[in-house]
């Protein structure tokens, strides 16, 4: 999954400013018979040949973008320029001043308000740490050229190959992040609280763990978090023989963040084997989506689906499912579910392996990937089919949009890993409006 990676420019080169402009030609938006069309407005690129493969992770807050990708020594940022989005190149570059160029910088990323947090599993070559996270705080100045960290953190009982930081999310001064190796793979994930006199150098506020966890579930391959709640994924939680996949919750307690076990565990009622439930999670308020990316639908295996879950009245608590999202239109394969965002009122998930060709090895459009976006029903949350699919103006044969997503508002940003045949993208969404 992590492989060695080639030095990069300095990052000077990376920082021309924005290009100038236009939002992108028209790209394909919602089918017919759809109820909110969305379109395209922009795409975020970088001319650095040799930071191949942007698009891996990605994370939005307001008018700030951060993407991280494969085989990079950095995370780029973007920042949206005062007549809205508009094709850019990075205003930022974000470095581990420790960095020594070839572990998975930016495999996964996350930001709420003016802090980033930028992770690698790795740490070292070849497998050779135990991971972590890099936190990153606006400058005076605002996100722009050569950034090293404010503060890096790691995992006290941390071992070679634990991967902290496979996945990461922050909300406010708290940051958690996945560790799903550790222990033969049964999995952890590690709270970060920020100090009273600011980020620093530290190891983690509490651990967390699943009562029933076993070897190679995974805890950990996926998190989220949203005030005093986080969401954590366990793909290859057993059911049976099978691989199903949960979600934990942990909510925290009144007096803060302690090692704990979870408060619930969310299941799907319909859960078919390698589906795997928890593959990715996002969390907003009282609503947890979690995608299954290789679930079958209908008669097309692998085209997955994704889980929502609210809270009951009487807080968190173990569940299946309040409702089930699949992608009308949607192939054998897509692997939708791949990557999810949430807001109280909209859910996207993306599917990477999307092809319109219908897998068809020959069309320009293999594996191009979508998005798949959901408006939250009057009555709430229940089984149904997307208000929109996007793909890139230019996202073509082996893009893979949908590698990852993020939502802000009426925002949303996906990553294709390998647009422009190595050196991937990210492209930007909203619904249309009007003039």
């Amino acid at each position: 999954m992590h492989s060695f990676r080639l030095l990069i420019l300095t990052a000077a080169a990376l920082m021309p400013s924005v290009q100038s402009a236009f939002a992108g030609s028209n790209p394909k938006i919602a089918p017919p018979g759809t109820a909110t069309p969305w379109v395209q407005l922009a795409k975020l690129s970088t001319l650095n040949p040799y930071a191949p493969r942007i698009g891996g992770s990605i994370a939005i807050s307001g008018n700030v973008v951060v993407v991280g990708g494969q085989y990079n020594r950095e995370a780029v940022v973007y920042v949206m320029p005062k007549n809205g989005w508009l094709n850019m190149l990075p205003t930022a570059s974000l470095q581990a001043s420790s960095e020594p160029g070839c572990g998975s910088f930016g495999y996964s990323v996350a930001i709420s308000g003016n802090t980033i947090v930028v992770s690698d599993p790795e740490t070292y070559c070849f497998h050779g740490g135990s991971g972590a996270a890099y936190v990153f705080v606006e400058p005076p100045g605002g996100w722009s050229g050569t950034i090293t960290q404010t503060a890096t953190l790691t995992a006290s009982d941390g071992a070679t190959g634990d991967s902290v930081g496979e996945s990461v999310s922050i909300s406010g001064d708290t940051i958690i992040a996945g560790a799903p190796f550790q222990s033969n793979g049964d999995g952890s994930a590690y709270v970060f609280v920020k100090p009273a006199s600011g980020w620093a150098n530290g190891t983690q506020t509490a651990k967390l763990t699943a009562t029933d966890v076993a070897a190679n579930d995974n805890f950990g391959a996926s998190v989220s978090i949203s005030g005093s709640v986080a969401v954590v994924g366990s793909p290859y939680e057993p059911m049976g023989t099978n691989d199903y996949g949960a979600a934990y919750v942990f909510v925290e307690p009144a007096g803060g963040w302690a090692n704990a076990t979870q408060t619930a565990k969310l299941t799907a009622l319909d859960s078919a084997a390698y589906g795997p439930l928890g593959s990715a999670v996002s969390i907003s308020g009282q609503t947890i989506v979690a995608g299954a990316l290789n679930s079958t639908v209908g008669s097309n295996q692998g085209q997955g689906a994704a889980y929502v879950f609210v809270e009951p009245p009487g807080g968190w608590s173990n569940m299946t499912q309040t409702a089930k999202l699949t992608a009308a239109g949607g192939y054998s394969g897509d692997q939708f579910g791949e990557s999810v965002a949430a807001t109280d009122n909209l859910i996207v998930a993306g599917a990477p392996w999307f092809s319109h060709s219908n897998n068809d090895l020959t069309s320009p459009f293999f594996h191009e990937g979508a998005d798949y976006i959901f408006s939250k029903p009057a009555g709430g949350w229940s089984t149904g089919t997307q208000s929109a699919m996007v793909t890139g103006s230019d996202a073509k044969l082996g893009a893979y949009l949908g590698s990852s997503v993020g939502i802000s508002g009426n925002t949303v940003v996906s990553g294709a890993l390998f647009n422009n045949y190595s050196t991937g993208a990210a492209y930007v969404f909203s619904p249309y409006t009007p003039q």
